[in-house]
């Protein structure tokens, strides 16, 4: 009952979900994530730390810079995740935000990032669907 509670206390944020809403389309370093997102990279982070502890999350060292982080595919059927995320999928894949989301980071390149010539991405307001930068998110 404890891992279901932790595993579901996780999922509970906007932000962890468009974490996970990324992360379904490749492995994604703290960077990319920060960046699509428009939040902090300690912010982003700290939803890392609380999904790899619920064990939506794994990470890997790439190069000497990158950790990137992918979500765990390996869940038998008994793991409460595997159903979750059967439930979870279609409803991320749809939505329109997170589909938008995931479309503005396709281009996010983490060695762009970490030079700083990554061009900003944009994004559609939620409200009235005005375009906007992640610093006005």
């Amino acid at each position: 009952m404890k891992i279901l509670l932790k595993s579901l206390k996780a999922l509970a944020d906007a932000n962890r979900l468009r974490i996970i809403r990324l992360l379904m389309d490749r492995p994604r370093c703290v960077c990319e994530l920060q960046a699509a997102l428009g939040i902090a990279q300690p912010t982003v982070s700290k939803h890392l730390s609380i999904l790899e502890e619920a064990g939506w999350v794994d990470k890997q060292r790439q190069a000497r810079n990158f950790i990137f982080y992918h979500l765990i595919a390996e869940t038998g059927p008994e793991d409460h995740r595997a159903a979750l995320l059967a439930l979870l999928r279609p409803l991320l894949l749809e939505d329109p935000e997170l589909t938008v989301l995931s479309r503005l980071a396709q281009d996010l390149n983490p060695e762009d990032i970490l030079k700083g010539t990554q061009k900003p991405i944009s994004g559609l307001c939620r409200e009235c669907g005005a375009e906007i930068n992640p610093v006005e998110r």
